[in-house]
């Protein structure tokens, strides 16, 4: 897909989220993130009018909307949220963030430690430096 058509369905979208956001900059940002997105995931060539409707109504919904808020400050057992996200996938960083039971500390070195997440859904493991964690 060009930059060209790319820009051109995120005007489109633009148009219709313009009523969500009453600003078209954020609408226009808002779009483009999800053009790329699709454009990323799906490799799409070339999009329809179904395709701007479900992305309408994808960032239409206000979870789609936090994603890109929340957990921006916040930290998992001292672990901040933005290097969780990073550093694991989606499913991965979803379960740490929003059902983890617990936290240890499996190893250490001098400047990073590898921790483990107890989740409902098993046990996630990684690497984080020792600077970034919250005292």
């Amino acid at each position: 897909m060009t930059k060209k058509n790319m820009m051109r369905y995120a005007h489109q979208l633009a148009k219709k989220l313009v009523k969500e956001t009453e600003n078209y900059q954020i609408a226009l940002s808002f779009a483009l993130k999800e053009i790329w997105r699709q454009v990323k995931l799906y490799n799409k060539k070339r999009f329809t009018k179904y395709s701007i409707a479900t992305a309408f109504d994808r960032i239409g919904n206000p979870n789609y909307r936090k994603m890109f808020d929340s957990n921006t400050n916040s930290d998992v057992y001292g672990v901040p949220a933005w290097i969780i996200k990073n550093n694991l996938n989606n499913d991965e960083s979803y379960a740490v963030l929003n059902e983890c039971d617990s936290m240890s500390v499996v190893r250490e070195t001098e400047k990073a430690q590898l921790v483990e997440f107890v989740t409902n859904y098993g046990k996630v493991t990684m690497w984080t430096p020792k600077s970034v964690l919250v005292a």
